[in-house]
């Protein structure tokens, strides 16, 4: 019997769901898959027979669905509409990507080739050598009335001669196209929150709990748990009593909080939770639980809950008494469990264990990003004893988060470079970035609208042999952090002023 919908099993955590994927919008992200690889001429064994049988030398966004095609072709036409205007050509050199039949320009579709030779003909080919249209060859190629539309309604392209042309996916960043994308793109927004953030955190981002507490609290929110009252109203449309009392209807709020054996059991913990106050409501009595809680008070609180229920089963269906001692000792057994998935095992990232020691001066960085395309950064240099050196902040419009980061990078590179520093380790917590600088990552890999900034970093790091990048976990950069906030909410900017000016700005 299923307790939860599947449209709620889908929702994202942080909308009250448990985030499991929508199997059919998952198809339907494979089927996307496949007609991207045949859209960037795949040399996959059945790309090229799939082009041969069905497109021959037509373009794939002009092929119509045939009467008798394999369920493989049918699927990706389906799947065409879907996926059509997040491709694009990204031009290069021109001498890759159609004049007709690829996505180009925004008008690309409105003109079809009336020849073999037409189909044929590339971007580069109509250009002349200074980068603009070539009239006559587009009059002895293409005739008058096209050749007038195209010179007078399409801006000639800028071409990069050492690049060759590529597709791309713009509704990534990197251009890339995945199945996480994909899937991101078939999925709407979800819907509004309908529990508090307060229980979604808790259940969430506590540190230490087990998986199957997580799973379990999230159950009780969405009064699912087989208590009394669920099992009664869903299978004879009858609530049942308390199973241990037998006074009240056994609910979820009544078998963990209210009821005279619960309380019994929490009088007797160190949590100091007074059951009597509590809402009915099992979202809202969990949310005033865990209302104004500290993580590891909030871990122990989880525990003790977790370790109610398995007592209470255990009593009910096996007759065995619980006592305050023992409901004491499990909860704490549970909280000294080794299962904190999300703290850092080091500060310095897998990728750069091979990093260049006994830099005399080490930076960190850190990047600040709003949804509002603006952003701050911010770095502080140390010397060999561990003495703040100085420090330098900036504000400005940046388009991702990875871009802040990037400027923070660039702006400490800067200040190296001024101050004639020759032997210094950067730290970021981008791993990203310090991937593509410790070249474990390729920069083409990442956002593309950063390519060039990236590009600027890179070179620095080649051109000074002194100069090594890390990663370095979040926990550690916190007054980097806080730098380059005040630099993004406040929009000032101050390079290369003393540590020792700077404290009292902090406090």
């Amino acid at each position: 019997m299923p307790m939860v919908a599947w449209h709620k099993i889908t929702t994202p955590k942080m909308c009250g769901g448990l985030g499991f994927r929508d199997l059919s919008k998952l198809n339907m992200a494979f089927n996307l898959k496949c007609l991207w690889k045949l859209a960037s001429n795949s040399n996959a064994l059945w790309v090229q027979v799939t082009r041969a049988k069905y497109l021959k030398e037509e373009s794939l966004w002009w092929s119509t669905r045939r009467t008798r095609c394999t369920s493989l072709w049918r699927a990706i036409m389906d799947a065409r509409q879907l996926i059509q205007q997040h491709i694009v050509w990204q031009l290069g050199n021109g001498a890759q990507c159609q004049v007709f039949g690829q996505p180009w320009y925004g008008l690309w579709n409105l003109i079809k080739p009336s020849s073999t030779r037409q189909r044929r003909l590339t971007v580069s080919e109509l250009l002349d050598s200074a980068g603009g249209w070539d009239n006559e060859k587009l009059i002895q190629e293409l005739g008058f009335a096209t050749a007038l539309y195209i010179s007078l309604s399409i801006k000639p392209p800028q071409l990069h001669p050492a690049r060759e042309d590529r597709i791309v996916f713009s509704y990534a960043k990197n251009g890339q196209f995945t199945l996480r994308k994909a899937y991101q793109l078939l999925t709407p927004a979800p819907a509004p929150l309908v529990f508090s953030t307060v229980i979604l955190k808790a259940i969430w981002r506590t540190g230490g709990l087990l998986p199957r507490i997580r799973v379990f609290l999230w159950k009780a929110m969405h009064n699912s748990l087989p208590v009394g009252d669920v099992l009664g109203r869903r299978i004879s449309n009858t609530p049942r009593p308390c199973a241990l009392c037998g006074d009240q209807a056994e609910t979820v709020c009544h078998a963990l909080f209210k009821c005279p054996w619960a309380r019994s059991l929490w009088m007797a913990s160190s949590v100091g939770l007074r059951t009597e106050d509590l809402p009915d409501n099992a979202s809202n009595l969990l949310t005033a639980v865990f209302v104004d809680s500290e993580e590891n008070r909030s871990r122990l609180t989880a525990n003790h809950i977790w370790t109610l229920w398995k007592l209470r089963c255990t009593e009910v269906y096996e007759g065995k008494k619980a006592t305050p001692q023992k409901f004491i000792a499990l909860a704490a057994s549970y909280d000294r469990l080794e299962t904190v998935a999300g703290l850092t095992k080091g500060v310095i990232g897998d990728d750069t264990k091979q990093l260049v020691q006994g830099g005399t001066v080490t930076c960190v960085v850190d990047g600040s990003f709003s949804m509002t395309d603006t952003g701050g950064w911010a770095y502080i240099f140390t010397d060999k004893n561990g003495s703040m050196m100085e420090y330098g902040l900036q504000h400005g419009i940046v388009s991702s988060p990875l871009h802040a980061e990037i400027m923070a990078m660039q702006l400490a590179l800067l200040s190296a470079s001024t101050r004639g520093i020759k032997d210094c380790v950067f730290y970021t917590d981008c791993a990203a970035l310090s991937r593509v600088i410790n070249n474990s990552l390729q920069p083409d890999q990442l956002d593309w609208r950063v390519y060039q900034e990236l590009m600027n970093v890179i070179y620095c790091f080649k051109r000074n042999p002194g100069f090594a990048c890390a990663h370095i976990s979040r926990d550690h950069i916190v007054l980097v952090d806080d730098l380059a906030k005040v630099a993004r909410n406040n929009r000032i900017a101050y390079v290369g002023f003393t540590f020792s000016s700077f404290k009292p700005y902090l406090l």
